[in-house]
């Protein structure tokens, strides 16, 4: 079976770039950010969609400062979404590539050095635009927006599945 990776900061919870990493670093930070509910209610909808359950793991992938940070993140995954998405919960360190995870599998995240790294190696990416991000023009491949709405979101993300792995 093969994995749709989610990232959480700017894909899941609003990403506040006013904030320095000891902030971000601090207990409770992750608990009190705003959640982008389209992305959130598009990821539900993945993960119970009974015809990609055969062939995915819908799972997040998101970089930590520290162990406190992930059990925050864990906690907000309790909270939005279930028990079962938050225990398969996948995290690395800040600084560390997410590419190990890419061998044949997906990930949906709002920062383009990710996603090229994870083309790199195996993988294929989903841009997430948010509203902050996507100023470069670095990103050429696949997308979709957190402004729409979550039925589209959803739509999006299931016929890329199907046209990458038809």
């Amino acid at each position: 079976m093969k994995n749709v990776y989610i990232d959480f900061d700017g894909v899941l919870g609003v990403f506040d770039t006013s904030k320095s990493l000891e902030e971000v670093a601090a207990a409770g930070y992750s608990l009190t950010l705003p959640m982008i509910q389209n992305m959130c209610q598009a990821v539900n909808m993945l993960r119970l969609d009974p015809d990609l359950n055969k062939r995915y793991d819908v799972k997040l992938l998101s970089a930590i400062i520290n162990d406190q940070a992930g059990d925050d993140k864990t906690e907000v995954l309790r909270r939005e979404f279930d028990d079962d998405f938050a225990n398969k919960a996948v995290f690395v360190r800040y600084g560390e590539s997410k590419a190990p995870y890419a061998q044949d599998n997906i990930l949906l995240d709002d920062f383009s050095h990710n996603l090229h790294e994870w083309e790199s190696n195996g993988g294929i990416g989903i841009k997430v635009y948010n509203g902050i991000n996507g100023h470069h023009g670095s990103w050429h491949g696949y997308a979709v927006q957190t402004t729409a709405r979550p039925e589209v979101i959803y739509h999006t993300v299931k016929g890329i599945l199907n046209e990458i792995h038809a």
